[in-house]
């Protein structure tokens, strides 16, 4: 009789120990392949002819899950479509899902605002920045109570500053522990603030982001995503789509391309998270090409779906190149 009690009591814990893992959320996110879009199709612009296009260029995204739960990671390990990282490896520990949310929706409208300069420039306009402003301080930094969202950055170390590399250079040029100064203009006052630098990665940071103020455009382009994508990854199909708006010349040429990477001020190409996750996507919808950042082939290497080519580019110019001349598409480098 005791012995049936106790392998009763075991059986009990044992489901309640299932039970209660079953509520339990990891310190992990899943990374999912995540919806495509069609950046022509939400792309309108004010001020200049825009042109219709025969191809299609697309967007790609991650789905990212920050709340799993122990069966939900089980069932994770088990798709080979989901990949588990630890949670820090994407989302810094200060960060709450509010300041993410935030953060992501603050770089995807840089990445639009980059994109279309960017474009501007590739079709013949001069556009120069002409100020820095703060467009988030993050948690748990050095700058958090210091710097504040909308400051206009007007000097770093005494120097004048127009742009976000001219303000990344001046921090570059320290130390972790040291002190950069700032002369900031919030609310119509001018003020100095030094702030203290931490290493993240190796590199200081202050923990502010930044972007370029121009002045007016002198054409407006809007792009209306979907499903509530959100960080800098679009950066180059923006580029390339608003490019394809503005020249009478069908970039497409019935094409239908995919792609990512982060969009800079130069033009260059940064690499970006989540490409395996996208590969998948893209090869689910049929599209045959892709354009990914050189920084990323490394880490996908073993992963490439069958017929999937991908486009190596280390800035817009290269992906121009594939798509205007037939010649330089065919020899264009993979990865």
């Amino acid at each position: 009789m005791r012995q049936r009690v106790t392998a009763g009591v075991a059986v009990l814990a044992l489901i309640g120990l299932v039970f209660a893992l079953n509520f339990y959320q990891l310190p992990v996110v899943a990374l999912s392949p995540g919806p495509m879009e069609d950046v022509l199709a939400r792309l309108k612009v004010q001020g200049s002819k825009a042109y219709d296009s025969e191809g299609k260029l697309y967007l790609t995204s991650v789905g990212i899950d920050d709340k799993v739960r122990f069966y939900e990671a089980l069932l994770a390990m088990a798709n080979h479509d989901v990949e588990l990282l630890p949670r820090e490896v994407v989302y810094p520990d200060t960060q709450d899902d509010e300041e993410i949310d935030r953060e992501n929706a603050a770089l995807m409208d840089r990445s639009k605002e980059t994109a279309t300069v960017v474009a501007l420039r590739e079709v013949g306009y001069d556009i120069q920045p002409s100020g820095v402003e703060i467009t988030d301080v993050l948690a748990g930094t050095p700058a958090r109570g210091r710097l504040k969202p909308t400051d206009r950055i007007l000097e770093a170390d005494g120097h004048k500053v127009h742009s976000t590399e001219q303000v990344r250079a001046a921090i570059g040029r320290h130390q972790a522990g040291q002190r950069v100064s700032f002369k900031i203009e919030r609310l119509g006052k001018t003020s100095t603030v030094p702030v203290p630098l931490e290493e993240v990665d190796g590199q200081p940071r202050v923990g502010v982001l930044l972007r370029d103020v121009f002045p007016p455009l002198p054409v407006s382009v809007t792009i209306e995503t979907q499903n509530h994508i959100g960080g800098p990854s679009a950066g180059l199909m923006f580029t390339l789509s608003i490019i394809d708006k503005l020249t009478p010349e069908d970039l497409t040429a019935g094409r239908r391309i995919a792609g990512t990477g982060e969009i800079a001020l130069d033009g260059g190409v940064q690499p970006v998270g989540g490409v395996a996750e996208k590969l998948i996507a893209v090869d689910r919808m049929g599209v045959k090409t892709f354009f990914i950042p050189e920084g990323n082939c490394a880490g996908i290497r073993g992963r490439v779906p069958r017929g999937l080519r991908l486009v190596k580019v280390t800035n817009v110019k290269d992906a121009l190149r594939f798509l205007r001349d037939p010649k330089a598409a065919a020899a264009a480098p993979g990865c």
